[in-house]
């Protein structure tokens, strides 16, 4: 009788472990990242991308923040030549990497960039994210890679994961996710 007892409370227990498991992943992939259109531009005379990334269920992220987590925006942006007959040919690319995580002793959120030596820091996360990630740069080489009337497509994929989270891994798997945010995408087909 006791055997019996044991076995239901170890089910029981295991049960609620998969159940809270189950919680947290709904909680932590609920919010989702929203790219905002990139545009390019010719910044002495290098042609450069320009999007931004917004955060959509702020309060989801600022909990997960509050709670330890250090989070990484990974961008990567392409700059293709379109082929009719074959596959396209990639002519530039470029990874941005920012970090995100909250700082206990001074109470603020802390934002680091790859073109800037300092963090940005701010104890309100709304206004550190419109900030650091309202509006990104990525400079893809010389203007004269583009040649007139060509037909080109500029991709940009988000991404934002738990640092030193293994990427490609899922939920399945270990019963949770790391991602905090859904991947994105975008895509913007031009002729110069």
């Amino acid at each position: 009788m006791i055997m019996k007892h044991t076995a239901h409370r170890r089910i029981g227990t295991l049960f609620g472990i998969v159940l809270a498991s189950l919680l947290f992943t709904g909680i932590a992939s609920a919010q989702s990242l929203s790219l905002m259109a990139p545009s390019l531009a010719n910044v002495n005379g290098r042609l450069t991308a320009r999007f931004g990334v917004t955060v959509e269920e702020k309060p989801v992220l600022k909990g997960e923040l509050e709670d330890g987590a250090v989070l990484v925006l990974k961008c990567s942006v392409k700059l293709f030549e379109e082929n009719t007959y074959w596959l396209d040919s990639e002519l530039s690319s470029v990874r941005i990497e920012s970090e995100l995580q909250f700082d206990a002793l001074n109470q603020e959120f802390v934002m680091t960039l790859p073109e800037r030596e300092t963090p940005l820091r701010n104890k309100d996360l709304g206004k550190l994210l419109e900030q650091g990630w309202g509006v990104l740069e990525a400079s893809l080489g010389s203007w004269a890679l583009l040649d007139r009337g060509t037909h080109y497509s500029l991709r940009l994929q988000t991404s934002m994961i738990e640092k030193d989270a293994p990427e490609g891994v899922m939920r399945f798997v270990y019963f949770w996710s790391w991602d905090a945010g859904a991947n994105n995408s975008f895509q913007l087909d031009f002729t110069y």
